[in-house]
């Protein structure tokens, strides 16, 4: 391997770093103490179910408007974290966008951008994949409010009531959300 391999690679794994620890305030994943004890542990190759209320939260959208979880209420939903510069989030989100459209009026599908400046990198990226679903502006307080997003992507399935019913860390295929689906329409 040359020097300047070396070099890419070292300021590459840096840049993740420095992500990592912008996208979660520098805090540990406090994802425990959001969450009812009943609830099982997760970790990025399994998922949680549980039944505690997802956390109402209200965002920019990338046209501008304001988007609030509890415009929702009585949908099924999946919250989708993500950035840009996520290799699984670019496989992920074709299947959002087919699923958006196979369920569409049982399901909604809110794609929350961890991007560091949001508003200059996602809409040229949204508009080069055709995303056809609302994407939001986020930021470290609402990845905290969410038990401190670990890992791009993460998504949580919300049910009808405004409850948490999964949370996968990591990419996942299409058949493991319309499994969920199915369950909760």
């Amino acid at each position: 391997m040359n020097v300047k391999r070396i070099i890419t690679f070292a300021v590459t794994l840096v840049g993740f770093l420095i992500a990592g620890i912008i996208l979660t305030g520098g805090e540990t994943n406090d994802y425990a103490e959001v969450r009812p004890a009943a609830a099982t542990t997760s970790t990025s190759s399994s998922t949680s179910s549980s039944s505690f209320r997802a956390p109402d939260f209200r965002l920019s959208a990338m046209d501008g408007k304001e988007i609030s979880l509890s415009d929702y209420e009585g949908s099924v939903i999946i919250i989708n974290f993500w950035t840009t510069w996520c290799g699984p989030c670019r496989y992920e989100i074709p299947d959002l966008m087919e699923l958006r459209e196979k369920y569409d009026g049982d399901l909604i599908v809110l794609g929350i951008s961890l991007d560091y400046e949001p508003s200059s990198v996602v809409p040229r990226f949204a508009e080069k994949l055709g995303i056809n679903y609302p994407i939001l502006y986020g930021d470290a307080g609402i990845a905290r409010t969410y038990g401190g997003v670990s890992g791009i992507p993460t998504t949580f399935i919300i049910d009808r009531d405004m409850n948490v019913y999964r949370r996968y860390i990591g990419y996942r295929p299409q058949s493991v959300f319309i499994k969920d689906i199915e369950d909760l329409i």
